[in-house]
């Protein structure tokens, strides 16, 4: 089955929190519209408002001002159609591979067997579906997560530094699991990633975000085809472009 994504549309979005009754600004007057399928990497310093912004269009929090909206209608609540992945895979300990990944089936008591099958083969557990949470690698526990994820076919996925707790070698392996899918599954992506190279190697656009509260300071279209090498030159010029604006130009 090829999910179709969902545009997304923030326009003039504003968003805080009062903390010991002191309002704690952090998205600051954010437009910004997605298409649907497309691959959208954020960017920012730590504690910008990135994972805000994925909540906010999750539908778990309302924004203090403005709107947002998926293909024209506005976000008020959670939905299946929008997931959102964290960088703890949050598996259930009690629970097996194959019954993490059921989870959301489970719970609506409609279990499909098949496409649990399906779902374990696609992101390579085939042979671990009776394995325990404890006995998995933090590769293999990302992959039962992102199964989880899949499992329905939503038609956006929202990531909040989904591989930033792997190793080097693991996380490579990963970035290059994730394309496939998205290119396999057809669906929109949101990420919030600290990682320039793995947003040049995965997105179709890059958002750069500035210190909080987060305002968007630019906007790039990633027009490089894909499969992508770190050392391509433009690859390479970008980055450099992109730490630059983050304040790291002698870091590149």
């Amino acid at each position: 089955m090829v999910t179709s994504g969902l545009s997304l549309g923030l326009s003039s979005i504003h968003h805080g929190y009062t903390i010991n009754q002191d309002f704690q600004a952090a998205v600051d007057n954010v437009t910004l519209n997605i298409a649907a399928g497309e691959f959208v990497a954020l960017l920012g310093p730590s504690g910008c408002g990135k994972s805000t912004l994925l909540r906010l269009i999750a539908g778990l929090e309302a924004p203090s001002r403005g709107k947002v909206s998926s293909d024209g209608l506005p976000i008020l609540e959670p939905n299946p159609e929008r997931v959102l992945m964290f960088q703890d895979p949050t598996l259930f300990p009690w629970r097996t591979v194959r019954q993490n990944i059921a989870l959301s089936q489970d719970i609506c008591g409609k279990r499909d067997e098949a496409a649990i099958d399906g779902i374990i083969s696609l992101v390579g557990l085939k042979g671990f579906e009776r394995a325990w949470p404890h006995q998995l690698s933090g590769g293999m526990a990302q992959r039962a997560a992102l199964a989880r994820a899949l499992i329905n076919h939503p038609r956006l996925l929202l990531l909040d530094e989904p591989l930033g707790k792997l190793d080097a070698l693991t996380r490579l392996t990963m970035q290059t699991e994730l394309h496939r899918l998205w290119k396999e599954r057809s669906f929109t992506a949101v990420m919030v990633t600290h990682d320039v190279e793995e947003a040049l190697f995965l997105a179709t656009r890059v958002i750069t975000l500035s210190a909080r509260p987060a305002k968007i300071l630019s906007d790039i279209k990633v027009n490089l085809p894909f499969h992508r090498h770190r050392d391509d030159p433009e690859v390479l010029q970008l980055r450099k472009s992109i730490l630059t604006q983050l304040g790291h130009r002698d870091d590149w």
